[in-house]
């Protein structure tokens, strides 16, 4: 308990902010309801900035005294930079003496209370906040703007901003490795054009060259999500219509790109298990594994790894939220907002697979994160989702409530950082606490335990012949068809069991369509009898009834003629070189698809002039050459 002991928590009041310490007793500790209509703690756990009326104060986390006060008035929003130098603060949209936007959106160096950015912007709401995006180490911030993205360096006191064009930008996210300047972006549709993801390397002192680049349709908006090494970055691309009219909210499809150019036909759209939108998704903080919870309900939620795989399925409950711990060793999967508060807990062992800890229920909660040392998980209440019974829940990570305190009123509650200096190990599960949670060694819980948010044992079998089992369970079945009425839950699909995802057969490529081995041999068979004498003639559908093993229309002839090709085809070609042909002929039915393309973008340039294409058109204009040398090194005629 000396680690739990360091744990604190902010959590705010109407017009008050206070700092809990103490579990499982919570207590004020250090500032106690100092005034405050907005609040946040800097990274650091060092500092703490209240928002009032006339300025933004500023105290300190150790000693409680404040600190510095920011002369900045109607402040509505406040956000911190990644190493806590810096403070952004948001102010409404007005009108300055001079009949020009005023400059709502300042940058203030917490040090010596100065200003040093200052923007302006039409609109300021939580859902876009914050509109500063910080680089690495506070070593750049970046501010979007009409077909562009400012980046301002800290080096050259963030004046005289680099321009970087990106034509009808929505949002961007820069990647957050140390040493990369890679920006991803998000363009909606708009007007019949398709919505583009793309991720770009803006190193260069030219214009920014793009790595990997994605179009779709049905995209109006996007949450943009890097990993920690910066290797790859997950679209959660939603539209206000559903066109299935399946959703009443619209629909949410999920879009991976890789930040490798060897890599960049990596760039798909992650195949989600079930049909409805996309709940949540969530990297893990050691950039390895990305899990998803998707689908109408039951959702089901899957663990992907970086390289966009799926490898291991969680199984399907009434789920919305995905929490890692800091670590990337605990998951937390939970259903919050109007479901019944189940929460979930795995310890992810290796090559993905994830083993249940515990589970538990926490109703009616809005918001659940991590504590610092990756032990306790926080769930809330808060207004204005709920207006009764706020409070605040911890939990340990096998499910055991250690702590719950009532507010009248509760806006905000979240874990503090740890300050300086202190530090948590990463630290496997202790099997006593789970096997005491679970009361079984093998800390595996059954259902109904996790549904009804307990850990009871489950009561021992009685032991019964061979010959009697079978009608044992019929007569179980009966009764619970009797007393219980229908088993269809909305909750819990029974059908849907937790496992590692194996890929059988040959491995598609991310993104791909499945196709049946009915299918495949079906190709196949149209393509041999096209390609023998009088194959256009056969009839369409005999194939598919052959695989279906129905009657063939062409009886034994036509299965003679088959076999007789077969065998033919066997005797005189190498499947080796067929296989080498084949790819061959199709990179040069690509090439040349991409040579008419290259002619069509230089008769538009001829027409329109230069500045009618984008950057990427005219960089493939620039390959042809490589294109056309291609093509006659493989053969193939231009």
């Amino acid at each position: 308990m000396a680690a739990a002991a360091k744990l604190q928590l902010l959590v705010r009041q109407p017009d008050t902010a206070s700092i809990l310490a103490g579990i499982p007793d919570l207590k004020e500790s250090g500032l106690s309801r100092v005034p405050a209509k907005a609040a946040a703690c800097s990274p650091d756990g060092t500092k703490l900035a209240a928002v009032t009326d006339a300025s933004v104060d500023v105290y300190d986390l150790v000693g409680g005294k404040k600190v510095q006060v920011l002369q900045v008035n109607g402040t509505v929003l406040v956000d911190w930079s990644k190493t806590g130098a810096y403070i952004t603060t948001a102010q409404r949209p007005s009108k300055g003496e001079d009949g020009q936007p005023a400059k709502n959106i300042k940058v203030w160096d917490v040090a010596s209370g100065s200003l040093v950015l200052a923007v302006s912007v039409k609109s300021v709401n939580k859902e876009s906040w914050p509109i500063l995006q910080w680089g690495h180490g506070d070593e750049a911030v970046y501010h979007g703007v009409t077909n562009t993205v400012h980046h301002y360096k800290r080096a050259e006191g963030f004046k005289h901003p680099k321009k970087v064009p990106i034509k009808a930008v929505a949002s961007f996210q820069p990647c957050p490795a140390a040493g990369k300047q890679l920006l991803a972006a998000f363009i909606p549709e708009s007007k019949g054009q398709p919505a583009v993801a793309t991720v770009m390397d803006c190193s260069g002192a030219a214009e920014p060259v793009t790595i990997s680049r994605k179009s779709f349709y049905r995209a109006t908006g996007a949450s943009i999500m890097w990993n920690a090494s910066s290797t790859a970055c997950l679209f959660m691309v939603t539209c206000e219509t559903d066109a299935t009219n399946q959703s009443y909210y619209g629909e949410s499809r999920l879009h991976y790109l890789p930040a490798d150019p060897a890599r960049a036909d990596s760039a798909c759209a992650v195949a989600m298990p079930k049909d409805g939108p996309v709940h949540d998704v969530q990297w893990s903080p050691a950039g390895d594994y990305f899990v998803v919870v998707a689908g109408f309900m039951p959702a089901k939620v899957i663990l992907h790894d970086d390289k966009c795989k799926a490898v291991y399925d969680l199984g399907s409950g009434p789920y919305n939220t995905a929490r890692w711990n800091p670590f990337g060793r605990f998951l937390a999967i939970a259903g919050f907002g109007n479901l019944p508060g189940d929460v979930v807990f795995y310890n992810k062992l290796n090559k993905g697979v994830c083993k249940q800890m515990g589970a538990t229920r926490s109703g009616s909660a809005v918001t659940a994160s991590w504590s610092p040392d990756g032990r306790h998980l926080l769930t809330a209440t808060t207004a204005p989702r709920l207006r009764v019974d706020n409070n605040v829940r911890i939990f340990t990570y096998y499910g055991d409530k250690v702590c719950e305190q009532p507010f009248d009123i509760l806006l905000e509650a979240s874990w503090v950082q740890p300050p300086p200096g202190t530090s948590y190990e990463d630290r496997p599960p202790s099997p006593e606490c789970i096997s005491k949670a679970t009361g079984s060694p093998s800390g595996a819980i059954n259902g109904a335990a996790a549904a009804a948010g307990g850990s009871t044992a489950p009561a021992k079998a009685t032991y019964r012949p061979p010959a009697m089992r079978s009608l044992q369970q019929h007569l179980q079945a009966g009764a619970a068809a009797i007393n219980n009425g229908p088993t269809f839950s909305l909750a819990y699909d029974n059908s849907s069991k937790p496992g590692r995802i194996t890929q059988t057969g040959k491995q598609l490529p991310p993104g791909a369509d499945f196709v049946s081995k009915a299918a495949a041999k079906n190709a196949k068979k149209r393509a041999n009898k096209k390609a023998k004498p009088g194959g256009e003639g056969c009839v369409d559908g005999q194939e598919d009834d052959e695989a279906q093993g129905g009657p063939s229309t062409s009886g034994s002839v036509g299965i003679d003629a088959a076999v007789a090709g077969l065998n033919q085809q066997m005797s005189s070609v190498d499947l080796g070189d067929a296989d080498a042909s084949d790819a061959a002929q199709k990179r040069i039915r690509a090439l040349q698809k991409k040579l008419r393309q290259i002619q069509q973008l230089k008769d538009k340039r001829d027409k329109e002039g230069p500045g009618a294409l984008e950057c990427e058109q005219l960089q493939k204009i620039e390959s042809e050459a490589a294109v056309t040398a291609e093509i006659q090194q493989l053969g193939g005629t231009l």
